[in-house]
């Protein structure tokens, strides 16, 4: 408990909290639930954990059988209020914000110390304050600034009382300037100010915005702030800086560690001591250490960890590409990756496939394709089209929505099946079908694009065009050559699961429904069942009521 935030007072729910329950259960406390899920322990005695969220409230008075959320919360916070015993108040998470960091590099805090005015803000006309030019900027030796060390900056006269004073010596943290770089991205060269509103009003707020795990909390909080006291102070025309915000998750590296000894602890960034169970080894400290004392984790990859691979290898290695295909598909962005180098050549070999396909049957392209394709026949191969077409959709939808292995997932998908139906042979490939070959050579080339730039221009080049693939025009998808032939539905009787059919994906709503009753798989469930209605959901299932 910290006494300085919240309350100060603890809390105890043993019901409901895992802590608290084995607190309870240790020295024999009570234990009383106040919601019980469906399907849960009925009482305390069936239980063997908290549970800690859901259900309905039960030892609640009035309030018993409503569903445990919010809402019901607020009903009892109403119901206090009326009753006189007590209030509603909103607990702000907030904390006391430490700005200043014992450094040289830093914004420079605008403020004087007087020993006879005590702490006076530097004037107006004086701002702002620029840090001194210094050939060592290394800690002083105090604890304080290396700023501390320049009696030139440092000493100075008071502006209130002109007597002497001293200025601060310490500077703002990275996110005094970090957090709102952007704004000044839009006129750099401005010596007047930060950034011309008209230039702000043009570019901001900023459409999306990529940034590290880190990012998720403080950086979008002291963002936010700065453009809050900049749109109270009149200089911005609007209050919140990211339309939209994605944080990547973090690469993990499979590292050597120790037990801690006893007694021992770290710090957490807020200074407060907290328990470890797992500490590094660093790269001087494993050699000579105990191979069977070492244990080995996941963890982010860090130089002071020694567990970083370097890219630099892996793209001589593998290649740009390559690596950078990997990353894409090894996991959701936001996620964290745990890197293993057996890994990356599966992507490898992909995307020597894509090569060797493309290389192989780049002689059949013809630039002309699209104005003839509809007249090709296709019939033999339209699956691989579809496919195409499908594929298009999927990896434009899902890069926009930032789910970049999903669209590597289906990129490799679809070129198996084109492998398939169009196989790399040695010699030069003939076809039957040569502006469906060519819209898939330049389709394929530019959905890898965002992939595989290095190989995409390659490729871009062989087929004839000029430029770059990120001026030409994306691929479009087509839904009537997207569109399945077949659709697979459910179908429920009473509700319930009992087969799955394939069915025309035009089939009509009384042919859908005499199908699903000829099911063998359904019948079974039609026994001594008197049919009322069967209910159609179009493309997605048949209920069958009795």
């Amino acid at each position: 408990v910290m006494m300085g935030y919240g309350t100060g007072a603890i809390m105890a729910v043993p019901a409901h909290d895992q802590r608290d329950f084995e607190f309870a259960r240790k020295f024999g406390i009570p234990v009383r639930m106040v919601f019980r899920s469906e399907g849960g322990p009925a009482g305390p005695e069936e239980m063997t954990q908290a549970i800690p969220d859901g259900g309905t409230m039960v030892n609640s008075g009035q309030f018993d059988g409503l569903p445990n959320s919010k809402e019901t919360i607020s009903k009892f916070v109403k119901w206090l209020e009326e009753n006189k015993k007590g209030a509603g108040k909103v607990n702000y998470r907030l904390r006391d914000w430490l700005i200043s960091r014992q450094r040289y590099w830093g914004a420079p805090i605008p403020m004087i110390h007087c020993p006879k005015c005590g702490v006076v803000p530097v004037p107006e006309n004086q701002l702002p304050v620029l840090l001194p030019e210094v050939e060592n900027y290394h800690p002083s030796g105090t604890g304080e600034s290396p700023l501390a060390n320049i009696p030139e900056f440092v000493n100075i006269k008071c502006p209130q009382c002109h007597g002497p004073a001293k200025r601060e010596t310490d500077t703002m943290g990275g996110f005094a300037c970090s957090s709102w770089y952007f704004m000044r991205f839009t006129d750099p060269n401005n010596d007047k100010m930060f950034a011309d509103r008209e230039k702000l009003d043009k570019w901001l707020p900023v459409d999306i915005y990529a940034g590290g795990a880190e990012h998720a909390r403080s950086h979008l909080l002291y963002s936010r702030f700065w453009t809050k006291v900049l749109f109270d102070e009149g200089y911005l025309n609007f209050t919140e800086p990211f339309l939209t915000l994605h944080n990547q998750g973090s690469l993990l590296a499979y590292t050597p560690g120790r037990k801690p000894r006893a007694n021992e602890n770290a710090e957490n960034e807020g200074g407060e001591a907290r328990l470890v169970d797992w500490i590094v080894l660093k790269p001087e400290e494993r050699e000579g250490f105990p191979k069977d004392q070492m244990v080995w984790r996941w963890a982010r990859m860090s130089k002071s960890k020694g567990n970083v691979v370097t890219p630099d290898e892996i793209a001589q290695k593998y290649g740009a590409d390559s690596l950078r295909v990997y990353e894409m598909f090894m996991a959701p962005f936001e996620d964290d990756i745990q890197w293993t180098e057996e890994g990356i050549n599966g992507s490898f070999r992909f995307v020597n496939r894509v090569w060797r396909w493309i290389t192989t049957y780049q002689p059949v392209y013809q630039a002309d394709w699209a104005a003839k394709i509809e007249q090709e026949d296709h019939l033999a191969v339209r699956s691989v089209r579809r496919k195409l077409h499908q594929t298009i959709k999927k990896v434009t939808d899902d890069m926009e929505r930032f789910q970049f292995n999903t669209s590597v997932a289906a990129l490799m998908e679809l070129t198996n099946e084109v492998q398939d139906a169009f196989p790399v042979k040695e010699d030069m490939p003939a076809t039957d079908h040569p502006c469906l070959v060519s819209e898939i050579l330049e389709t394929m080339t530019l959905l890898m694009a965002p992939f595989t730039p290095h190989m995409s221009e390659e490729l871009w080049q062989m087929l004839g065009h000029k430029g770059t693939t990120y001026k030409a025009q994306w691929p479009k998808s087509d839904p009537q050559v997207a569109a399945n032939e077949e659709i697979t539905l459910v179908v429920q009787v009473n509700g319930k699961l009992r087969d799955r059919i394939t069915v025309p994906a035009d089939i009509s709503d009384e042919e859908l429904k005499k199908t699903a009753l000829n099911s063998e798989q359904v019948k079974k469930y039609l026994v001594g069942v008197n049919v009322k209605k069967v209910v159609v959901v179009p493309k997605k299932l048949v209920n069958i009521v009795g």
